[in-house]
């Protein structure tokens, strides 16, 4: 079941106007008994697979999708950008494998390389090094906005804001020493952060099966847990493993049951994109922490396409909704 966490009266009515003027906004809301979801759409009624990039990585490690369509793959030391209609348009040689990748508003690419970050600018194919987080620094997912960087760290278990040159803004997540706040659970490496189509900075707290809003100075304002073996509930370690947002609509990815599902704004169940079955990952189904799942990047491109970065499969996998779902 969901959890709440109150707001103030002024954080209450500025997200009630935002949803009347935008008709879509995130807000954790405890569904009533009687208000239990309907069952939500088989992934052959709602969505479909409409394609794939084919990676030529031994082994992915990540993804990211860029505002103008562009969608960037890692892996064997390398970063590939493809158009949005799949051709590579260009290739860098990095050292290392990036964890994770992010696009900032100017056009850098931000590399996680485990316990720091590397900025890389196309224009010049030139790297520039951000400071250590020290050799507990794991880092997992970039979510970015017009002013700051918030990077998942799962070694040290918060998220790192920084601005857009480096400089450390804050910390967020962290558990409070005085037991005022419990802090994030991330038991393994799998830790994500994603902004919604309001700007507000969303944490999954994998060790708890949710998500968490924060405001970018670290201030908790709401949160949302499913812990739960059904279809609308998240199971096993550390899940979800990715979030992505689609307009109002939060889609989620997870390993152990290896599934993507689509949550509305009002948290509820809406759909299933992927079962374990269509990811061809029943097989691999477990629900051990050290598990490595087959589903390694989750993202959204600016034609609203759901993107699954399959390990496996060495591609990234297009899903969009069917016609006349909506």
């Amino acid at each position: 079941m969901s959890e709440n966490i109150k707001v103030d009266r002024r954080d209450f009515m500025r997200s009630s106007a935002t949803a009347a003027v935008a008709g879509a906004v995130w807000l954790a809301a405890e569904s009533p008994a009687d208000m239990a979801p309907p069952t939500p759409p088989t992934v052959s009624e709602r969505y479909r697979e409409s394609g794939r990039i084919a990676l030529t990585f031994d082994k992915p490690t990540a993804m990211a999708v860029g505002s103008d369509g562009s969608v960037y793959a890692a892996g064997d030391q390398a970063v590939v950008v493809f158009s949005d209609d799949a051709k590579e348009t260009a290739r860098y040689r990095v050292k290392g494998a990036p964890e994770c990748l992010a696009v900032l508003p100017d056009g850098r690419l931000l590399l996680g390389m485990r316990d720091h970050v590397e900025v890389l600018d196309p224009k010049s194919a030139s790297v520039t090094a951000w400071p250590s987080l020290g050799e507990r620094g794991y880092l997992t997912s970039f979510a970015v906005d017009e002013e700051n960087v918030y990077a998942a760290d799962a070694g040290n278990r918060a998220v790192l804001r920084f601005d857009h040159s480096g400089k450390l803004r804050g910390r967020i997540g962290e558990r409070d020493p005085k037991g005022e706040a419990p802090g994030l659970v991330v038991p393994s490496p799998y830790f994500d952060v994603a902004i919604d189509a309001q700007g507000a900075l969303w944490v999954v707290n994998p060790g708890r099966h949710g998500l968490e809003n924060y405001r970018p100075n670290g201030e908790l304002l709401s949160a949302w847990y499913r812990p739960g073996m059904d279809l609308n509930g998240f199971c096993g370690c550390c899940n979800p493993t990715h979030i992505a947002f689609r307009g109002g609509t939060l889609v989620t990815a997870e390993k152990g049951l290896n599934r993507v599902k689509v949550y509305g704004p009002d948290t509820r169940l809406s759909g299933v994109v992927a079962t374990p079955e269509l990811l061809e990952a029943a097989e691999t189904t477990s629900l051990n922490c050290a598990h490595e799942p087959p589903i390694i990047g989750l993202a959204v491109d600016a034609r609203n396409r759901i993107l699954v970065l399959h390990r496996r499969w060495k591609a990234i996998v297009l899903f969009e909704e069917t016609a006349g779902s909506a």
